[in-house]
């Protein structure tokens, strides 16, 4: 492939497009509201939808126009989002000691939370006998994957608390995709204890994590072929045999064969989070473009506070790993994507901060 040249009238455009970047990032800023986030209003063809805290990750629900979403940071909690009004309903917040496991949903010794649940990723799948099981990473209180059931009457939904399970020894946990034989695969960063080192040493290129295959009677087990530089994202196709990883500071999109380990292809996507399916059959990801000290600032900031960090959403295919970048977005109404979910002729995407879901014009 021929490398482009590059003269100074190429540089001077570059650095003008840089500047007048920069002062469009400024002029957002600057027209926050009082609280620290841009106006809960329409900017740059994204419209927000506010009052909610952290939806790291989105699923479609079973009805029509239904998103369910987990809350990461407090008060926490898994929500339904109606895309039509748009109106966000509770589905769980905090359960009490008081509810017993159903057998066959998670470990038998493994308690209903009594705080919070803090959702990271979440996956909504049918099992074989018809019935709905949402999959939950939770960080509050423990770490741990819980176990729910959706039911519908009419067209109104029911999220119940089913059981859980707790994580090994200094797990951290980030995405689940659960498995037609009530197990799952989870993705395992790496240490929870040592996470900023982890994450700086993953940057220099230690594969610092691996995805876990749980199964109720074995436990937690490494998948082969998994071991990555802070593995993030995670998917399963249709037939359940090839696993789509995102390895964050690896940056690309894996394909492998689960069972053995063997790798398929791979996409190159800078720094992936979260992964869904597109009803025609593609996968959509999420991609940051911050810098590692730009990204632990985001991290620190206060929950509900928006992130403007820079990303894109990508489509690729799942067969040939081919990309195509649908858009790239930096600012106002939000940032730091995580995931994109299309929802009619919309796109809904969320974000590790702050107190909204956007959503955007489908592109073509």
């Amino acid at each position: 492939m021929r490398h482009p040249t590059f003269s100074h009238s190429h540089l001077f455009r570059s650095r003008a497009a840089g500047t007048l970047s920069a002062l469009l990032l400024l002029l957002a800023r600057a027209t926050m509201a009082a609280d620290g986030n841009p106006p809960c209003e329409p900017a740059g063809g994204f419209t927000p939808i506010c009052g909610v805290v952290a939806p790291e990750d989105l699923v479609r629900a079973p009805q029509d126009g239904q998103i369910i979403f987990g809350q990461m940071e407090n008060p926490g909690g898994i929500y339904l989002l109606y895309t039509r009004e748009p109106r966000v309903e509770p589905l769980f917040a905090a359960a009490t000691r008081d509810i017993e496991p159903t057998p066959g949903w998670g470990s038998a010794d493994c308690p209903a939370p009594a705080t919070a649940l803090h959702a990271h990723g979440i996956d909504l799948h049918r099992l074989p006998d018809g019935r709905w099981r949402l999959l939950a990473v939770n960080h509050a209180g423990r770490e741990s994957v819980e176990f729910f059931e959706l039911t519908y009457r009419d067209e109104t939904p029911t999220l119940v608390w089913r059981g859980c399970t707790e994580a090994p020894d200094d797990g951290n946990f980030n995405d689940v995709a659960g498995l037609a034989d009530g197990g799952f695969l989870v993705t395992h960063m790496g240490s929870r204890s040592r996470g900023t080192w982890e994450a700086i040493l993953a940057r220099l290129g230690v594969r610092t994590g691996v995805v876990y295959h749980w199964r109720q009677d074995r436990g937690f087990s490494e998948v082969p072929g998994t071991a990555s530089r802070f593995p993030n994202g995670l998917i399963l196709s249709a037939d359940q045999q090839t696993l789509y990883l995102n390895e964050y500071f690896g940056k690309r999109v894996l394909a492998i064969d689960w069972r053995s380990g063997e790798r398929l292809g791979e996409a190159r996507v800078e720094k992936p989070d979260n992964l869904s399916w597109t009803r025609d059959g593609q996968l959509l990801v999420a991609s940051h473009h911050a810098g590692l000290l730009a990204l632990a600032r985001s991290l620190d900031q206060a929950p509900e506070t928006v992130s403007l960090l820079p990303y894109s959403i990508l489509a690729i295919d799942p067969v040939t790993m081919a990309t195509r970048t649908l858009f790239r977005h930096e600012g106002s109404p939000m940032g730091a994507g995580t995931v994109a979910l299309d929802v009619g002729d919309r796109l809904y995407i969320g974000s590790y901060r702050g107190d909204r879901i956007v959503h955007t014009a489908l592109p073509e």
